[in-house]
């Protein structure tokens, strides 16, 4: 009987550390994150093409570009769709490297000659 007992704590400790583990990988193909279950991750593409102004999105990409501010830092998130500016309080990820965030979607309007040459870009809530 309390041999049986700490057999199953050895199972459920190792369970418990695996699962640990797997909640810390990248967000997989289906556009799940596992860190997040019930946050979908959001394509760059989509942002564009749906108008999710003021949304809270979550995105996954590398980091290929650092644009410092004097107050604030932005950095372009490139995904398999494209890429988007993200604009953070927080320091700079590393260049190349491969983060998923929680973010607000905003949109700078820029009209010139009667027409639109807007942006869309991303408010970092928060990096997961």
């Amino acid at each position: 009987m309390k041999q049986e007992l700490i057999q199953m704590l050895q199972v459920g400790t190792i369970t418990l550390l695996v699962g640990g583990l797997f909640s810390c990988s990248k967000v997989n193909d289906s556009g799940i994150s596992i860190l997040s279950p019930n946050a979908p991750v959001t394509n760059v593409s989509e942002i564009k093409q749906q108008n999710k102004v003021n949304s809270t999105v979550y995105l996954q990409g590398n980091v290929v570009k650092l644009i410092p501010f004097v107050e604030k830092r932005a950095y372009e998130l490139k995904d398999n769709t494209g890429t988007i500016t993200v604009v953070t309080k927080e320091a700079f990820p590393k260049q190349k490297q491969e983060i998923v965030i929680q973010g607000k979607v905003l949109y700078k309007s820029v009209p010139a000659g009667g027409q639109e040459f807007g942006e869309f870009y991303i408010e970092e809530q928060k990096r997961l």
